[in-house]
Order: C-alpha cells, then structure tokens, then sequence
C-alpha cells in the first residue's frame, strides 16, 4: 500500500517541481545565508543526475535542441576546468587552482541541471512560477537588508559573502534579473508588471550604491532600459522616455562617495602615463601585463607562471605598480584575458562557445528579455572576474538554469 501512494508522487511533473524549487530557494538565500544554499544546488544536481539516467532506461529521455545548446557549452567549459586544475594540482597558488576545480565541478553539474530544467520546461506550472517570484523577491528584500546593516556596521563598500563589492554586485543582478523574468512570464495584468518592474530596479540600483561598483551604476540603468523595451513595448515610447527621465533624477539620489567615484574614472585615466598608481591605473597595468603573460598553447599554464611573467612586465614596463603586482597573482580583472591566460585556448574557446550558446538559445525561443542575462554577465566580465570563484559559478549557474527554464516549448520528442 506504501508504494502504491508513492507511486504516483514520483512523477516527472512532481520532481521537475520539487527541484525548480529548491533551486529557486537556494539561489534566493545565496547572498545572505552560508554553506546550505550550495548544499541545496548540489542536492538538486544529484536529484537531475538518478533522473536523467532513469529516463534514459525508460526510453522517455527527451531531445530538445534548445537544452543541448545551453548544455553542451556548460559542460565543456567544466571539463576544461577540471582537467586544468588536475594537470597544476602542485602549483604554489594551489587556492587559485582549487576555485577553478571547484567552478569546473560546479559548471558539470550545472550543464545536466540546465538540459533538465530546459528540456523537462513543460513541466513548469504557473503556481511554482508564482511561488518562486514571491521567494526571489523575498531574497532581493532580504540581500537589501542584510547590505543595509553591513554598510551601517562597517561604512564600506559591502561584500556579503562574496570575496569584493564588485563580485556581488553583478550577482545581486543576476537575482534581480532572474526574478524580472519570472514575473514577466507570470504576471498578467501589464500595471502589476510595470509597478514590479519598477520596484525590482529600484531595489537592485540601491544595492548597486550600496557596492559603490561604478561599472554595475552604470551597465544597470541602460540593462533595464532593454529589458523595458523589449518585453512591454505596448507601452509606447512615451513611456519608455518616461523611464529614462525617472532613471535621469535618480542621479540625484546617489551618494556621493559614488558620485566622486565616477568623476574620478576620467581623471585616473588622463593621468595613468604620469600615475599608474590608482584604480583604473591598476586595471590597465593588470591587463596589459596578463595579455604579455598569455601561453598560447591548449591548456595554457600555472598560475605561478602566469603570475611571474606578468609581474616582470609590471616591474620593466609598469613602473612597478604595486597594486597591479600584488594583484595579479589572484586574477587579472579581465574574465576573458583570465581564462585565456590561465586554461590557454581550450579555456577561451569554451567560454566563448558557453556566451554564443547562452545568446542563440534565446535567440531561437525568442525569449529576448533572457538574452540579457548573459550579455550582463559578459559586460561585467569585461572589467573583473565573473568565473573564478565557485560561489560565483554556483550562483550565476541557478540564476541562468532558472532564466532559461522560462523559455518557450515546442512538442516533445523522446529516444
């Protein structure tokens, strides 16, 4: 009798739900509470993994060509890392290794979950849909106040629990984006969408000032002017210029220490041939350095190596820049240049396949608005490290797992 009421609990319906949820819980909480959100991830990982293989001995495994765009570049970006971080296990950086053999584990799982959740879409309902924006807002409402009482107790730029204020800014983006599309995909009456829509990108900007990261001040507004105009172009472009003025007297409300922060960025790089010793002097330093530090070769090269050659280059060329030199032995602010000078080309060709599968899945489903989600992570890489820890990838990976999941579905097709 047990098994009989078991039986028709276990349904592909029931579990693709019980893990949209868990996700959804874990990826919610990520920023504020320690160790058991990952913990969640992996246990959704494992719950895809027995899944898959018992659709696969049941012959119920289904094909669908948007989940393998989005999978196999996950996957091989993974394997990659992995087979990196094997191959300089004995190097003396051995904690930049261990993110990369951590991020590669985590992209692995990542690419079963993500075919999971996109292949098995149709079994998405709107009530775990409506339960999962009420979480994710909750979460950004939870984030907001844990950087408030961060912010009060230290007068810093806040972090979380993230390594640096620009590392949690662009994942604060992704929570706030993530849920931006679950109500675009939930919500029916266009005034709840526009009053939601507002609420979200008010509350991810007074995150951003509370990170003082100048690229997130500046990508932010521009982002959700896209998103706006591409998922609620009924409204019109009166509207849309409505926003943009509304966007324009927000200025005004932000804190200063920001403001002198962005009057600064033209200053430090009118001055970097006299002064390299500032913060945008630095980053030039750093990646002028790491691009001479590049071994074009398959698996490129330990981080000792690539920390050597790119602090000679600072010493010769750099006038010694101390912060680009004690910089450049952790990552070299640059997503792109940091993967092609630490996993050489076999890492910089499986990002790239991982940013063109991500963009042409959306493509192809027309979900326009979820496009936005890898180009922002791509722009924030342009400026620092989006990859290197694996606290990141475990929660860039649930926000995209979720985004992609949104897309439409056509009729299956199973082995």
């Amino acid at each position: 009798m047990q098994t009989l009421r078991l039986k028709p609990l276990l349904t592909e319906s029931n579990i693709y739900q019980l893990c949209f949820l868990l996700l959804t819980l874990a990826f919610a909480t990520s920023l504020v509470i320690p160790a058991y959100p990952k913990k969640t991830f992996y246990l959704v990982g494992y719950l895809t993994l027995f899944f898959l293989l018992a659709q696969g001995i049941k012959r119920k495994f289904i094909i669908d060509k948007s989940a393998f765009i989005v999978a196999i570049p996950i996957l091989l970006l993974g394997i990659v890392r992995v087979i990196w971080s094997r191959v300089y296990a004995d190097a003396y950086f051995s904690d930049v290794v261990d993110n990369y053999f951590q991020g590669g584990k985590l992209f692995i799982i990542s690419a079963f979950v993500s075919y999971f959740f996109i292949a098995w879409r149709h079994c998405l309902s709107a009530k775990v849909l409506r339960i999962s924006v009420c979480l994710l807002i909750f979460g950004l409402l939870l984030t907001l106040g844990a950087g408030w009482y961060e912010h009060a107790q230290t007068q810093q730029r806040i972090k979380l629990l993230t390594d640096s204020a620009g590392t949690v800014s662009y994942l604060m983006t992704a929570l706030a984006l993530t849920a931006l599309f679950i109500v675009n995909k939930v919500i029916v009456r266009r005034l709840n969408q526009i009053l939601l829509f507002t609420a979200i990108f008010v509350v991810n900007m007074l995150l951003m000032f509370l990170t003082e990261s100048r690229a997130a001040v500046l990508v932010l507004p521009v982002l959700y002017l896209l998103c706006f105009y591409l998922v609620h172009r009924w409204a019109g472009k009166y509207s849309l210029v409505i926003l943009v003025l509304c966007i324009a007297g927000g200025l005004f409300f932000m804190p200063s220490s920001i403001m002198h922060r962005l009057d600064n960025i033209q200053n430090e790089i009118d001055s970097y041939q006299k002064n390299n010793d500032t913060s945008i002097g630095a980053r030039f330093s750093i990646w002028k350095s790491g691009y001479h530090s590049v071994s074009w070769s398959l698996l490129g090269q330990s981080p000792d190596d690539r920390t050597d050659k790119a602090r000679v280059y600072i010493k010769t060329y750099e006038r010694a820049n101390p912060e680009a030199y004690k910089n450049v032995m952790y990552h070299l602010h640059d997503d792109f240049l940091e993967t092609l000078s630490l996993q050489g080309i076999a890492g910089a060709v499986t990002l790239i396949l991982f940013y063109v599968g991500l963009i042409v899945a959306a493509m192809r489903r027309r979900a326009l608005d979820v496009a936005l989600l890898p180009v922002s992570i791509f722009i924030f890489g342009l400026t620092d490290t989006v990859w290197i820890q694996s606290s990141s990838v475990f929660i860039l990976m649930a926000s995209i797992i979720m985004s992609y999941a949104l897309m439409q579905h056509k009729p299956r097709t199973h082995i």
